[in-house]
């Protein structure tokens, strides 16, 4: 009678399951292990961080991908656009211009090192987040009178974090070289070793180890799940396939390099009589090869056979586009943007594949703000204060009004600036979006933009000119232009 129970229970619990979740015949050995997410990434960091590295040096298109998103997240840079209002509500124009000034200034002295401007490390903490799934910039101080504030940055490879040897206070935890509250996850100190070979500051000896305190360490990784601590590469997915299409071209190419080698084949009987008898050149050489005017006398029995070379065979194209599709939507792009094959693409293709990309770009622009640039920016306004480079009144008092502001990241630019740019006109003259948008979905500032226009018209008066009209034929047929589908 129990096991007349169990059994009907096990056939209820049964039909209650999804079927993505049931045992059967050809799903009874896919039974994968359910850990959390810091045992993955520890047991899988080291090996896919190598991997992704390696596919990033000798495979082009993982190599295009990478730069892809480090250019259209950062790119020449992301703007900073103070926006500081006085008591009356409205933007005080001379605080924000010391704001802004200030802050390119210490952007061009921000790397430690003196070899890259912010912008740079800016896109180079990118690069690390994709390649390697995060990436850590440590604060430094430096005393040098010459410098503008004793604010900077020191970029640090994700290897160098480290549990060995790390002294953790009383009462935290360490995982994976991150010391950290076990109450609220929250990070309170990084362990690092660095190899030899490396110049850091506060750092001795072979290999040398150093325990920084969380707030002069910017870390950021994409968060999969709750309570991650560490970052793993978002090419994850796309590794082992893009791996196996390295060796399909490598393997594909190799057999038609050999292929070519071969011109023609003689077929004879008797081989031993063949390489005997074989015209030979003026010095004596049995001829290898086929010129014009050769007359090639062939025995009884012998023949000539041409080779035949049908590499690569009329499934390699389709199926490399398959993989490299693949390979694009793993590392958020488009196979367009990957593989800059634009071949039989209409406008109408072309904006939704765009638009596709500006969507998916978005987040991680986003992210990159809330997590580097704007972190920086923060840091130079308080450290250009401290130095004595800004007058701020009542900022450590309350700084966050003086850290309000817009970041523009690079944008893209029109497909049809005609068309586009007509329908954006009647849009702003509609009151469905505004000038300001519109120019920062190319990376640029409004203000800027304004400024140009101002000292332009300056410079054209000056020389008795002035701003041509706009044909009005072009304005109402774009298509004149070339825009049509």
């Amino acid at each position: 009678m129990v096991n007349r129970l169990r059994e009907a229970a096990n056939v209820l619990f049964g039909k209650r399951q999804y079927a993505a979740a049931k045992t059967t015949r050809l799903t009874g050995d896919w039974m994968p292990l359910n850990q959390d997410v810091n045992s993955i990434i520890r047991a899988s960091s080291e090996a896919v961080r190598a991997r992704s590295r390696q596919l990033v040096r000798d495979f082009p298109f993982f190599a295009k991908a990478v730069n892809t998103l480090a250019n259209y997240t950062v790119g020449t840079g992301i703007k900073f656009q103070s926006q500081v209002k006085g008591p009356d509500g409205k933007f005080d124009k001379k605080i924000i211009q010391q704001i802004e000034d200030a802050i390119d200034y210490a952007m061009e002295e921000l790397d430690v090192s003196g070899m890259l401007h912010g912008y740079e490390m800016e896109s180079l903490a990118k690069r690390q987040d994709v390649e390697s799934g995060e990436f850590l910039f440590v604060k430094v101080l430096l005393k040098d009178p010459n410098r503008f504030i004793p604010y900077a940055i020191q970029a640090y490879e994700a290897d160098w974090l480290t549990s060995a040897y790390a002294k953790v206070e009383a009462g935290n935890e360490l995982d994976q070289g991150i010391e950290f509250n076990p109450n609220t996850g929250k990070p309170v100190a990084y362990h690092f070793a660095v190899p030899a070979g490396y110049s850091y500051l506060g750092m001795t000896g072979t290999t040398r180890t150093q325990r920084i305190l969380a707030e002069n360490v910017i870390h950021n990784f994409k968060t999969l799940r709750p309570g991650q601590r560490r970052g793993i590469s978002p090419f994850s997915t796309a590794i082992l396939v893009a791996h196996d299409l390295g060796d399909y071209l490598d393997a594909t190419i190799d057999v038609a390099k050999l292929a070519s080698k071969y011109l023609a084949f003689v077929k004879t009987p008797d081989i031993g009589g063949f390489q005997k008898n074989r015209t030979a050149d003026d010095n004596g050489q049995k001829i290898e090869s086929i010129e014009n005017a050769i007359i090639e006398y062939l025995r009884p029995g012998e023949d000539v056979q041409f080779a035949s070379h049908n590499m690569p065979g009329g499934s390699f194209e389709p199926f490399c586009k398959f993989v490299l599709r693949m390979v694009a939507v793993s590392t958020d792009t488009t196979y367009e943007l990957l593989t800059a094959d634009y071949d039989s693409i209409s406008y109408s293709n072309l904006r939704g594949i765009r638009n596709d990309f500006a969507v998916m770009i978005k987040p991680h622009s986003q992210r990159h703000i809330l997590h580097c640039a704007q972190p920086i920016r923060r840091d130079i306004i308080d450290w250009a204060v401290r130095a004595g480079r800004l007058n701020l009144p009542g900022y450590f008092i309350n700084p966050r009004p003086y850290w309000q502001g817009t970041y523009t990241p690079p944008g893209m630019e029109s497909i049809d600036p005609l068309r586009e740019g007509k329908a954006w006109i009647e849009q702003i003259q509609a009151g469905l979006r505004s000038p300001q948008e519109v120019t920062a979905g190319r990376g640029r500032d409004y203000e800027e933009v304004l400024d140009e226009i101002t000292e332009a018209k300056k410079m054209m008066e000056e020389r008795g000119l002035t701003f041509g009209d706009i044909s009005k034929a072009m304005q109402q047929n774009p298509a004149a232009l070339g825009a049509a589908e």
